[in-house]
């Protein structure tokens, strides 16, 4: 499924936290690793020609340090038996990320929403989203913690898949597959439906349905749960698990990525049905921003929605 991995880094520590997790998945599915560090357009006021400092010398210095960042860092990858390389730039860093990208087919971008260095700050909104709105290719993304180090090895042993019953939504299913199979992972199927409390503020419905009409709609969300377990257990997948969920879809679908050490969320960006339409910004960015657990996230394609 991945051939290839694209690690974007900054030279910061926060930026270098989405390491382990390319590595193990790397290992896992025999994919290479290419390590990319970019640095933004260098400022004439960095150069100064009477004293003999050209900027096309800055630039190259700049480089070459960056060059000497990326092998020190590509250790652990080699060690790890990976096949690892790396390369430099100058220029928009979204932009030569999506370059880069487009270069090799099955690439899988694996980047932090932050970082420091010439590119100030990485965020959703920023660096993140730019490449997500733009690529066609498959993005693991984490939201580092600055008070925490980077590790030298993460374990994985879940995928926490949430659905919301749509075609589109349901576009994140061959990458979980691959990825589950390779490393071995139970798969659990997340459907979160309104509580009854919602229908009561948002429906019109006689007081008394509401009850009733939430029952009908988890009765259809456990059956469609029930069907699509049923059908990657037919594609291979080992260990598969349903939850029914009620409430806030992003704060559900955080609170059980907390609740489930040694987990991957895995989601569609997109996706429409009762519980509203997920897009990064929404669920996904919330489920990036809290849940402490990294997100494989796929843009799902427009043309094949519901």
């Amino acid at each position: 499924m991945y051939k290839r991995i694209l690690v974007p880094l900054d030279g910061s520590s926060l930026a270098e936290q989405v390491l382990p997790y390319a590595r193990t998945l790397a290992a896992g599915l025999g994919s290479t690793v290419e390590l990319l560090r970019c640095i933004e357009p260098v400022a004439a006021e960095f150069s100064d020609p009477a004293h003999g400092v050209f900027l096309d010398k800055v630039v190259e210095n700049f480089l070459a340090k960056a060059k000497e960042y990326l092998e020190t860092v590509s250790q652990p990858f080699r060690q790890a038996g990976v096949s690892v390389s790396y390369a430099t730039h100058e220029g928009d860093p979204a932009t030569k990320i999506l370059e880069e990208a487009e270069k090799e087919k099955d690439t899988l971008i694996a980047l932090s929403t932050h970082g420091r260095s010439g590119i100030t700050r990485w965020v959703i909104g920023s660096v993140t989203s730019k490449v997500l709105e733009m690529t066609t290719n498959p993005m693991l993304v984490i939201h580092p913690q600055a008070d925490e180090p980077v590790q030298e090895r993460v374990k994985l042993t879940s995928m926490i898949v949430p659905l919301d019953g749509s075609k589109m939504a349901e576009q994140i299913l061959p990458q979980v597959m691959a990825v589950a199979r390779a490393l071995t992972l139970k798969v659990i199927l997340v459907r979160v439906t309104p509580s009854p409390a919602d229908y009561y503020r948002y429906m019109e419905y006689p007081v008394g349905r509401y009850q009733d009409f939430s029952k009908e709609v988890d009765l259809a969300a456990v059956q469609y749960l029930e069907e699509t377990a049923q059908k990657i257990k037919d594609q291979g997948a080992s260990q598969v698990e349903r939850r029914l969920m009620h409430g806030q879809p992003a704060a559900a679908v955080v609170d059980m990525a907390k609740e489930t050490p040694e987990a991957i969320v895995a989601m569609s960006t997109h996706g429409r049905s009762g519980v509203g339409r997920w897009v990064l910004g929404s669920v996904a960015d919330r489920v990036v921003r809290h849940s402490g657990s990294p997100v494989l996230l796929v843009r799902a394609a427009e043309e094949q929605g519901q």
